[in-house]
């Protein structure tokens, strides 16, 4: 009797592909969140010029009865600049790999780039707050490093360094209601973060977790939790200096941010987009496609004192 086996036919194909693609690391795009957005007009320019009067004194001294009037007080001003700069990053493909790939790879290529546009803005305006926003240690842990660990004191200092400014909070407060484990939450500002903070977190005595929340309407996906009058949005790629403590550890940038505190600018016609060009773009034999995006934008600090990098160590 003879046996058909694999040493008559040829080698089977041992690869079985499945179909479903494998989810690819997302992280939370925060920065953007407490940004006032605006746009700059078709053909105005490349610069954005924002403009804010200064206060004017207030009168505590009675006209009297003698006529005379007091001297005029004279209205002042300053301006700030946003300039705007262009991104862009595009992949080309070859036509075979669309035509006889079993997956739709330029969907896929599509999907990924869209991540990386805006993950692109995120990260832009991430480093405009490190590089400029004003620098407050935390002083109060017990870590023995420089900064050292959150705490709550900390988170209490920051808030009255936005408040005496004048800052205004985002968020209301969420009512106290009767349902087990949950505490009211107070009016509060963002604080924008790095994943590993988590634990630190945790160990504050007055934090309240998102689930905790007497309500679940306003919580943001990327959010947290609560302390005193910060609510917090983490994300993977949450602001951190790496080595640059006095013991050598990673310093953590937590933007404390109020209301109007920076801008994001875009410009019509030129905000985020695509641009897909098909093989016969590409040259004589029309071989390749290209996909990619660009856009002009620019993130810019409004009011220094509306926003404060609190920066902290973790504890051992």
């Amino acid at each position: 009797m003879a046996i058909t086996t694999t040493g008559v036919l040829p080698a089977a194909v041992q690869q079985s592909f499945n179909m479903k693609l494998l989810a690819v690391p997302t992280p939370n795009l925060i920065h953007k969140v407490p940004a006032q957005k605006d746009r700059m007009p078709r053909n105005g320019g490349t610069t954005m010029r924002y403009r804010r009067y200064n206060p004017l004194n207030t009168a505590l001294v009675p006209l009297g009865t003698s006529g005379v009037t007091p001297p005029s007080q004279q209205l002042t001003a300053i301006d700030i600049d946003a300039q705007l700069s262009w991104y862009g990053s595009w992949i080309e493909m070859n036509e075979q790999v669309v035509l006889q790939s079993q997956e739709s790879v330029l969907n896929e290529a599509s999907i990924r780039l869209g991540v990386s546009l805006r993950q692109t803005e995120d990260e832009l305006t991430r480093n405009m707050l490190a590089s400029t926003a004003t620098q407050i240690n935390c002083v109060n842990g017990s870590n023995g490093d420089v900064p050292t660990e959150l705490t709550k004191e900390d988170v209490e200092a920051v808030v009255r360094t936005l408040l005496s400014a004048d800052g205004h909070m985002f968020l209301s407060g969420i009512e106290g209601d009767d349902k087990f484990g949950t505490a009211p939450v107070r009016n509060a500002y963002f604080a924008l973060a790095n994943t590993d903070l988590t634990s630190e977190l945790s160990e504050i005595s007055n934090f309240i977790h998102q689930s905790q929340y007497p309500s679940q309407q306003n919580v943001l996906d990327s959010e947290w939790g609560a302390v005193g009058n910060l609510r917090f949005l983490l994300s993977s790629i949450g602001s951190k200096t790496v080595t640059s403590s006095a013991k050598g550890n990673d310093i953590y940038n937590i933007f404390c941010v109020a209301k109007e505190a920076y801008a994001c600018v875009e410009q019509d016609g030129a905000s985020a987009k695509f641009i897909y060009r098909p093989a016969v773009y590409s040259g004589p034999l029309a071989q390749n496609v290209t996909i990619g995006y660009k856009f002009a934008e620019v993130p810019r600090i409004l009011n220094d004192a509306w926003v404060s990098n609190l920066r902290c160590t973790l504890n051992p």
